[in-house]
């Protein structure tokens, strides 16, 4: 790959600052209240710390050598809105591979994907956004949504090679005693960007008898949430502990989330916002059996997974992927590099 191209990713670690990027933020919170400042400075504080050091970018593209007779394209990315930036990592690697891309930014996260976009062209790069991709105009598509448009978007694409994603979650496992890092860790896990990602941990998997309100006081004590203000959160976070407590279940509440217990037998399960679930097991093998069954539904786990997991990764890492961390375990590089 180009050194230039490590130069204009690598520059964009400095670029979220300033008038035009304080604009940007702005914009976005009026778009999406869910975008509060604290949560959007986390994701690019990921993003500086994770991704856009220039030793990481150039060891990721070299280990991406291009094909013989390999030629750029134009590639359409289809971005998802449910998170700050979300769709940056998709972006970049397109731009890695020397394509022509044009961006379809989710509603809900337009301003932010349109000032990285600007200081892309800035840089030289042939990068668009636009509010309609049609499957004639691309080369390949990479396009993310819910399992409905995931299936809409394999109609519409038809013909074009696609890498398409749905729904996932995340889960975690817990063994018996814990340090301050991991507790941390948990908590960011569980509850940045509100829970409301498919790397956000949902599910936590606890050896039987585990002292579950107690661990929800600890996650609680160290959320990253504190001191931020969503009023829409709260008002799901009421809702599910009013559900909570009609349920007839057990259930724990952590002051401003809510986990329900659900059977260890029992697959994945959506929850609602502000809630999450645990599950009781009496042996790792257990989980193991678990996680290998519902291995396609899942985005990651962290903790105590076991080693022939495909995206296990450590407490407080979920929210922070590397370049390699690829979604649904598909390199989306060695997609965009097919001949």
């Amino acid at each position: 790959m180009e050194s230039r191209t490590t130069e204009i990713l690598a520059g964009l670690r400095e670029a979220f600052c300033g008038t035009e990027w304080e604009r940007a933020v702005r914009r976005a919170q009026e778009e999406n209240e869910w975008f509060t400042a604290g949560q959007v400075g986390h994701a690019v504080r990921a993003l500086r710390e994770e991704l856009l050091q220039p030793e990481r970018i150039e060891r990721w593209l070299n280990a991406y050598p291009k094909p013989e007779g390999w030629q750029p394209g134009r590639v359409g990315i289809v971005m998802a809105g449910n998170l700050p930036l979300v769709g940056f990592a998709d972006l970049a690697a397109a731009v890695g591979a020397g394509h022509r891309v044009a961006v379809k930014p989710a509603s809900k996260d337009r301003a932010l994907m349109e000032y990285v976009v600007r200081r892309l062209q800035r840089s030289g790069c042939p990068v668009e956004t636009t509010d309609a991709l049609r499957s004639g105009e691309v080369d390949r598509v990479i396009a993310t949504g819910s399992d409905t448009t995931r299936d809409y978007f394999a109609r519409y694409f038809a013909g074009v090679p696609a890498l398409l994603r749905g729904s996932r979650q995340s889960v975690a496992v817990l063994e018996g005693t814990a340090t301050d890092e991991v507790w941390s860790g948990l908590a960011e896990d569980m509850l940045l960007y509100w829970g409301l990602g498919c790397r956000s941990v949902v599910r936590l998997f606890v050896p039987r008898g585990y002292d579950v309100q107690g661990l929800a006081d600890r996650i609680a004590a160290e959320s990253p949430l504190r001191g931020e203000e969503c009023p829409k959160y709260a008002a799901c976070y009421r809702y599910a502990r009013a559900m909570a407590a009609m349920s007839g279940a057990p259930w724990v509440d952590g002051g401003s989330f809510v986990w329900r217990q659900l059977p260890t037998e029992s697959g994945p399960t959506v929850p609602r916002i502000a809630e999450a679930f645990w599950s009781e097991y009496d042996s790792p093998d257990e989980v193991s059996a678990w996680l290998m069954r519902w291995e396609r539904g899942l985005q990651c786990a962290a903790g105590a997974v076991p080693a022939g997991f495909p995206r296990r990764t450590a407490f407080g890492r979920t929210q922070r992927p590397g370049w390699s961390d690829y979604a649904d375990g598909v390199d989306t590089m060695r997609f965009l590099l097919e001949g």
